[in-house]
């Protein structure tokens, strides 16, 4: 039983965060399987959802490449270049 419980939490767990976060992420699938695995899988989620997407949409408007929200953070604008309500331009 303690096998089946190690192969689920040290196999079958860093792949499954590997394939459905880690290939979307710059950091990659193997960077990913590789974190879960060396470390533990609950560091390498956290390492892994907190990296950047491989093609962010990026902001239209700014320039802002690694845009990754609805709004901007630094102009406030979306793709339809509707500022965001309450949003103010610091500078």
């Amino acid at each position: 039983m303690f096998v089946v419980i190690l192969f689920i939490c040290f196999g079958l767990l860093p792949f499954s965060i590997a394939w459905f976060i880690g290939r979307y992420k710059r950091i990659g699938f193997w960077g990913s399987l590789l974190l879960s695995i060396l470390l533990t899988p609950f560091i390498g989620f956290l390492i892994t959802s907190n990296s950047r997407l491989k093609n962010a949409p990026g902001c239209n408007w700014c320039g802002n490449k690694d845009n990754e929200a609805e709004y901007c953070g630094l102009c406030g604008k979306n793709a339809a270049g509707e500022s965001k309500p309450g949003f103010k331009v610091r500078g």
